[in-house]
């Protein structure tokens, strides 16, 4: 299995304590050394690996699945599409959880999600079945709906057992959570969020 922009690993160090293979890729070198130590530390085997979902540094067929969590939204949607699905062997699967944006969104809504979150696109429900269409996969939507749906039947967890905190030091952090929040108080009410099964 590959976990595509995993980040510190969450995902792929619990797929690899349920027993996957897991490889685990992302293009920042610094998280993919916190992978490391974290998967060293807990005696888990991930293979952690620095590259792009634009540019996956394997041949064609050599996974039997791939996930990836919030990632499609700041790169070239069909390009890693076509990647993903050029890694899947014949009868492999995707998973993908990303933002979802409204039909009739309001103004300025794709310039600030552009502007504060880095995004390229992020498509309506409609065009991300449009995007993998396009890439020659058969997609079903598992789950779509608001993101603040979504966060009230989440568990409550405290700020100290998901961040860290000594985060909050940092001003760039803490200029990116202002914004953040500044966006979710204007346009959060908006943004959904769709969990996608893709096969090819």
């Amino acid at each position: 299995m590959l976990d595509v922009g995993c980040g510190t690993g969450a995902t792929a160090l619990l797929l690899a304590e349920r027993g996957a293979r897991v490889t685990a890729l992302d293009v920042r070198q610094e998280m993919i050394e916190r992978l490391r130590r974290k998967a060293e530390r807990r005696a888990i085997p991930v293979n952690a690996v620095v590259g792009s979902a634009e540019h996956l540094p394997w041949p064609a067929a050599s996974f039997d699945a791939v996930i990836g969590e919030s990632i499609l939204v700041f790169m070239d949607i069909p390009i890693a599409l076509q990647e993903t699905r050029r890694v899947l062997r014949r009868g492999g699967f995707a998973v993908f959880v990303e933002m979802v944006a409204p039909p009739d969104p309001p103004v300025g809504w794709h310039e600030e999600a552009s502007r504060v979150y880095g995004a390229r696109e992020v498509p309506t429900l409609e065009r991300w079945l449009q995007h993998f269409h396009a890439a020659g996969m058969r997609p079903s939507v598992l789950r779509a709906g608001s993101i603040w749906d979504l966060a009230q039947q989440l568990p409550a967890q405290s700020p100290s057992a998901c961040m860290d905190p000594a985060a909050f030091m940092d001003a760039e952090v803490a200029q990116a959570l202002a914004e953040h929040l500044a966006w979710m108080t204007r346009f959060g009410d908006t943004l959904g969020y769709g969990v996608f099964y893709v096969e090819v």
